[in-house]
């Protein structure tokens, strides 16, 4: 765990939003499971995704401590999930670093930019410094646009976890189908914590439209536009 230095200080300021603003920090989680939770909780649905709101108050070397923002938090805010959504991508990374590597450079410690000229084979991590709560990165303002740029191609997102997700370049070789049957048996699998659980659904970002959703979703309207096209 890494200490942070950014944290709420005074936690009897935590009904000021003036004074918590800048200790915002988001979360996501998956929108069925947590379904009685979200109504008690100001929230963006993204998907089967929902993106939640917290406030870094602490951290240790073993661990850190955050508040929810709840729906009477806000009531005494007078704001709306607009402005708390927007001024969260604002203070996310700065409160949760943003760490965005090759699955192979965390492993064996190939050098980023060598490992990152391999799109047809690279995984890439989304996660933070604190690799806790860490696949919200993948929301953070510009993130995924950047890596998709940087790759040349647009992404299949697999949420691996609460803690990070994968992207993955898609090419004319790569079968998504497999992506999703690989998240299907990871998350039935022992491997993933049922409470770090994030989706059984694959998503993709479209580099060219900057649209992310969900990859069933981006096949279905790629399918459409070539009808359409043949149609004419």
């Amino acid at each position: 765990m890494i200490h942070n230095d950014k944290v709420l200080e005074d936690v009897n300021a935590l009904l000021d939003y003036d004074a918590i603003k800048d200790f915002l920090f988001m979360n996501v989680i998956n929108a069925q499971t947590y379904q009685q939770e979200l109504q008690t909780m100001p929230h963006t649905i993204v998907g089967d995704l929902a993106i939640v709101y917290r406030v870094m108050i602490k951290t240790t070397d073993e661990n850190f401590c955050s508040a929810k923002i709840t729906n009477q938090m806000m009531d005494q805010y007078g704001i709306d999930v607009s402005k708390l959504h927007n001024d969260a991508l604002i203070s996310s990374p700065r409160i949760m670093k943003p760490e965005i590597l090759p699955l192979e450079t965390l492993a064996i410690g190939t050098p980023k930019e060598t490992a990152l000229q391999d799109t047809e084979r690279n995984l890439v991590v989304l996660t933070n410094e604190h690799k806790t709560d860490g696949a919200s990165t993948m929301f953070y303002a510009g993130v995924l646009n950047d890596l998709a740029t940087k790759l040349n191609h647009s992404l299949y997102i697999i949420p691996s976890s609460t803690d990070e997700c994968i992207a993955v370049c898609d090419s004319s070789h790569l079968d998504y189908k497999h992506l999703e049957n690989m998240l299907h048996e990871v998350n039935d699998s022992s491997l993933v914590d049922p409470d770090k659980k994030l989706s059984d659904h694959l998503y993709h970002y479209d580099k060219d439209e900057h649209i992310f959703e969900k990859a069933e979703d981006y096949q279905k309207r790629i399918f459409k536009q070539k009808y359409s096209q043949l149609l004419h």
